[in-house]
């Protein structure tokens, strides 16, 4: 037998000596409801091709390919195609699309209102940097002007006066207060721009 089919064998003994112990002797097994469970894996195309080398995987750090699939075993998978953070997508409509939102978790794993600390998840408010216009361009939902704002951050932005934000490059945001202070937030926090001596 080959390593793959030992382990393939020697989980399935498992299983069969596991639900042995956990359930009386002629009941059927109840029907297994499949946990749902997203790991983001960055590995180069060499490993993919090859089947050996490293990987990473968020959370976790690096990995030997094989290690990876000791880790998260033999269940079924989905695979999605791989996301490049750096290559903008957009939708013509103003409602996101689970792809954009997926981009943006990405992008941005935290809020980005000045010293936000909510992680971005998927019930988090996307918000328009530049407001939404139905008469205007297609393409307006994009990830370019899209930030993860809490719903006390959107508010702000909203509706507070004074509050102006603009997207610096792909990781920063600028915001600028009502009382004229400038804040960058980026990967690394909120970092606040010193006033230029005029």
């Amino acid at each position: 037998m080959t390593a793959d089919e030992l382990r393939a064998l020697a989980a399935r003994l498992a299983q069969i000596k596991h639900d042995a112990h956990t359930r009386p002797h002629g009941e059927r097994p109840a029907p297994a409801r499949p946990g749902k469970t997203e790991v983001y894996v960055h590995l180069t195309d060499h490993t993919l091709a090859t089947g050996a080398g490293v990987l990473r995987a968020e959370e976790i750090g690096p990995l030997l390919l094989a290690q990876f699939t000791e880790l998260v075993g033999y269940g079924p998978y989905v695979v999605k195609p791989v996301i490049d953070v750096n290559k903008a997508i957009s939708s013509d409509a103003y409602e996101i699309t689970d792809r954009i939102r997926e981009h943006i978790k990405l992008t941005h794993p935290t809020e980005q209102f000045p010293y936000g600390t909510r992680e971005t998840t998927n019930n988090i408010d996307l918000d328009h940097i530049t407001p939404y216009n139905p008469l205007g361009p297609p393409g307006q939902t994009n990830t370019q002007n899209l930030i993860p704002l809490s719903r006390y951050g959107h508010r702000v932005k909203t509706h507070a006066a004074g509050w102006k934000v603009r997207r610096i490059d792909a990781r920063t945001i600028e915001w600028t207060t009502p009382h004229g202070f400038i804040l960058r937030v980026d990967p690394t926090g909120t970092h606040p721009v010193p006033r230029s001596s005029t």
